[in-house]
C-alpha cells in the first residue's frame, strides 16, 4: 500500500512525536486489527448510503489527533475503511483497505467513493452478499471474490521460487567487466 509506504518514509524523518508517525502507528494498529478479525474492538460500523453509496464498505476509527470542539472530545480522529471479500480456501475473509485518512470534512469517504468510482447520488444495484455470514455486525457486507482479485491471488501462488532465478555464466566464459587475476580491473595483461 503506497499511503503505509509514505507513512513509513514521513515517519523515519520527521520524528517519534510528530503527526506522520502517530498516523503510520495507527495505521499499522488498523492493519493488524483488521488482520486478526479484532475490528469489534474499534468504534466503527458499516457504512451506507449518504453522498455516496458506500454500503459494501465499514469503517474503524482510529484515534491520532486528540480533538475538542467547546471542551468536548470529538473522538477518533481518522477512519480506515474497507472492503470485506469470501475467502475460496475456507480461510479468513480477504479484506481490501480502501482508505486511511483524517475524518475532517467527510475526506476518508469522499477518497474512497474516488477510489472505488463512485458517483455522488447514485446507489449501488445491488450489493451481493457472499454466503457465510458476517464477522462482525460493524463488518462491511462481505462479498464474493472479485475476479481480478481471485486471478492476482493466483498468479501469486503460481510464482516459481526466486532459487535459481539468478544465473551465473556458464565456466569458460570470461567476462569483459570482471577484474583480471593478475593486475587491476581494466589492465590488460
Amino acid at each position: 500500500m503506497q499511503r503505509l509506504a509514505a507513512l513509513s518514509h514521513a515517519a523515519k524523518t520527521q520524528g517519534p512525536g510528530g503527526l506522520r508517525t502517530r498516523e503510520f502507528h495507527a495505521l499499522q494498529v488498523g492493519l493488524r486489527a483488521l488482520a486478526d478479525g479484532r475490528e469489534e474492538e474499534f468504534d466503527g460500523k458499516r457504512l451506507s448510503y449518504r453522498r455516496h453509496d458506500l454500503s459494501d464498505c465499514a469503517e474503524i476509527k482510529l484515534a491520532v489527533v486528540p480533538e475538542t470542539r467547546h471542551n468536548i472530545e470529538l473522538g477518533p480522529s481518522h477512519r480506515l475503511i474497507y472492503h470485506e471479500f469470501e475467502p475460496e480456501d475456507g480461510g479468513p475473509p480477504y479484506r481490501q483497505v480502501v482508505v486511511f485518512a483524517h475524518r475532517g470534512g467527510d475526506r476518508p469517504f469522499e477518497e474512497a467513493a474516488a477510489r472505488l468510482g463512485r458517483r455522488t447520488g447514485v446507489r449501488l444495484r445491488v450489493v451481493q452478499a457472499a454466503a457465510t455470514p458476517q464477522t462482525s455486525a460493524a463488518a462491511p457486507i462481505r462479498q464474493p471474490l472479485p475476479a481480478d482479485l481471485r486471478a492476482a491471488f493466483a498468479a501469486a501462488g503460481d510464482m516459481a521460487p526466486a532459487r535459481g532465478a539468478v544465473t551465473t555464466q556458464p565456466t569458460g566464459q570470461k567476462r569483459s567487466d570482471a577484474p583480471r587475476r593478475n593486475g587491476p580491473p581494466g589492465r590488460a595483461l
